[in-house]
């Protein structure tokens, strides 16, 4: 069994559970986060105090398992599960009894990743459920690391209908030439139920002397037209550097397609996000982010800040401040994390603003 230590905030680059490693033999990983997070909205939105699960990150367990094969090959598989800690107590019909882990995977086995994999010096080919590759961009270059508060999770996957991980999927990771690796995927119908008929994702990632790059590239072909189409596509751009103690990063995506929440058409759906982290101690992290989303009547600004103390081996403790304002006209979605009643849904309403304030723990096992 292989067990890695990583930065905590590096443990919200939750989308890349791959976890990267080619050992022979099985290993087992997970990541448990559970908190404290209390919530109001302007204007008489009201407010609410709740135990979540996945203030900074989502809760999963998986294991991987990988044999050589000879000839410079070597074959595995990996399954990986997400859940909650507390099912939401919405009401039947609502979107969240129907589908209680949400933003951590839907209600099936092997909800986050159940594929098959060939690596070689050549590159991987991946058949079966797995990460989109184009929301590993995301999250790679997000300044708060794709926090489920105050990121831009809400906007982009939420309400800009990004899908974070995608079943059916057949993907190759070329390997790395001038330290870029570009990864190809290819999704077909899930199921007659889908109302996404094909898809197809890029990504190029590069690396060098404290610079991170990131260009991923999606496209949705919906079986159906109008309100109910799965039909979307767009671009996420980032960058990163290390400077001292400061990450700095800046991300841009953009967007065409209809959300999640409405169904209206967010053609052009721009999202932009500064910030990053102060690494202070090796125990002591400081993040923020800044982020406008906009489009016609979509107009939403959210600002985050939180910090990260390692105090056990694998053991973090963290704290963080979300504020997110509707400045247009259509509801948004303030939060990544799921709600856990009908009274107080995560739906921002136009004209008002969300707080939340969020302490939890987080646990790594890799």
């Amino acid at each position: 069994m292989q067990k890695t230590v990583r930065n905590t905030v590096l443990m919200t680059s939750l989308a890349l559970a791959g976890l990267g490693a080619h050992a022979e033999g099985f290993n087992f990983y997970a990541l448990l986060d559970a908190g404290i997070a209390h919530s109001s909205i302007s204007n008489g939105g009201g407010s609410k105090t709740e135990f979540i699960t996945g203030g900074y990150a989502p809760n999963f367990f998986g294991m991987k398992a990988e044999k050589t094969m000879g000839q410079g090959y070597s074959a595995g598989f990996n399954l990986e599960q997400g859940f909650l800690l507390n099912k939401p107590n919405g009401a039947a019909g609502n979107g969240y009894e129907a589908n209680s882990r949400y933003a951590f995977g839907g209600d099936s086995l092997f909800n986050r990743q159940a594929n098959l994999y060939l690596t070689s010096s050549k590159g991987t080919l991946k058949i079966g459920t797995q990460s989109n590759v184009v929301f590993d961009s995301l999250v790679a270059s997000d300044p708060r690391f794709g926090s489920n508060y105050a990121s831009a999770l809400a906007t982009v996957v939420a309400d800009g209908g990004l899908n974070t991980t995608d079943d059916g999927a057949v993907s190759y990771t070329f390997p790395a030439i001038a330290g870029i690796t570009t990864t190809v995927e290819y999704v077909g119908q899930a199921n007659s139920g889908s109302t996404m008929k094909s898809g197809e994702r890029v990504a190029f990632n590069y690396a060098a002397d404290g610079i991170k790059a990131t260009l991923g590239y999606y496209n949705n072909e919906g079986t159906t037209t109008g309100a109910s189409s799965a039909a979307a596509h767009g671009y996420v751009l980032g960058v990163s550097k290390k400077i001292g103690s400061f990450d700095l990063k800046a991300l841009y995506v953009d967007q065409t397609g209809y959300n999640g929440l409405n169904s209206i058409r967010l053609s052009g759906l721009k999202t932009t996000g500064l910030g990053g982290a102060y690494f202070l101690s090796p125990e002591l992290t400081l993040d923020f982010g800044a982020y406008k989303s906009k489009k016609d009547t979509y107009n939403v600004n959210t600002l985050g800040f939180g910090a990260q103390y390692k105090f056990l081996k694998d053991l973090t403790v963290y704290g963080q401040y979300a504020q997110v304002k509707n400045d247009g006209t259509s509801s948004a979605i303030f939060n990544f994390t799921p709600p856990n009643d009908t009274a107080f849904t995560g739906v921002l309403s136009s004209g008002k603003t969300a707080t939340t304030l969020n302490v939890g723990l987080l646990y790594s096992f890799f």
